[in-house]
């Protein structure tokens, strides 16, 4: 009796950690995903940022002279005009019907004016073109002619100037998903110019039910296995 117990006790206690850990837990897919690749104490910010494509003004920004949430570097973006969208990104094969998450923090040190706002994303490609968004399990559809999954919150005029924001977005790949990109941007829809950061972020697949219940079940086996042997 005492054996079964126990048993069943341990079968839900590793669930229940298995599945309030998963999102956190996973490898994170990204390259220099907290950008200290570059970054030196007190130095000046330098153009782009190692294992990132970029498009407008995006940095490998240090700490002493910028902010960082973590360690010594973070991104900076600056828009300098109205409708100048700095942006980085990273893209990565997958498949239809995988779920990916896509996080990190986001700063700005100034009061955002306008419109403007800073945002993760993500996108899927079948390669060519991008797809229409799908399932959604945290964040925004943006069906607009840049489609994905917005996460929340976004940082705008409504953020705290000089406190790191938490944001997220998750989501289910479409029918036709060959790639999925995972994009930082800083959208300015207004002519007063200004600055975010943007660090510590993280890209993970997560895995399905089915490969998590076999995940458990291999490691519930283990102890029998060895009794066995012993």
């Amino acid at each position: 009796m005492h054996s079964y117990f126990s048993r069943a006790a341990c079968i839900a206690c590793i669930s229940c950690l298995a599945l309030g850990t998963t999102a956190i837990s996973l490898a994170n897919v990204l390259v220099n995903p907290g950008f200290e690749t570059g970054a030196v104490f007190g130095a000046a910010p330098v153009a782009g940022a190692f294992g990132w494509d970029r498009a407008g003004t995006a940095e490998t920004a240090s700490i002493n002279g910028d902010p960082a949430h973590s360690g010594m570097g973070s991104l900076k973006m600056t828009s300098s005009f109205n409708l100048d969208v700095p942006n980085v990104f990273q893209a990565f094969a997958a498949s239809p019907g995988q779920t990916w998450d896509f996080q990190g923090y986001m700063l700005a040190p100034g009061a955002i004016a306008g419109a403007t706002f800073g945002l993760l994303k993500i996108v899927w490609s079948d390669g060519t073109n991008d797809l229409a968004t799908g399932v959604i399990h945290i964040g925004l559809d943006d069906p607009s002619v840049f489609p994905g999954i917005d996460a929340q919150p976004f940082l705008d005029l409504h953020s705290t100037p000089g406190e790191w924001q938490f944001a997220q977005a998750q989501g289910v790949a479409p029918a036709g998903t060959t790639e999925v990109k995972f994009f930082a941007l800083y959208v300015g829809l207004s002519d007063v110019p200004s600055v975010a950061y943007f660090d510590d972020l993280q890209a993970s697949r997560i895995p399905e039910p089915g490969s998590l219940a076999l995940l458990l079940a291999g490691m519930l086996a283990l102890p029998l296995v060895r009794k066995r042997r012993a």
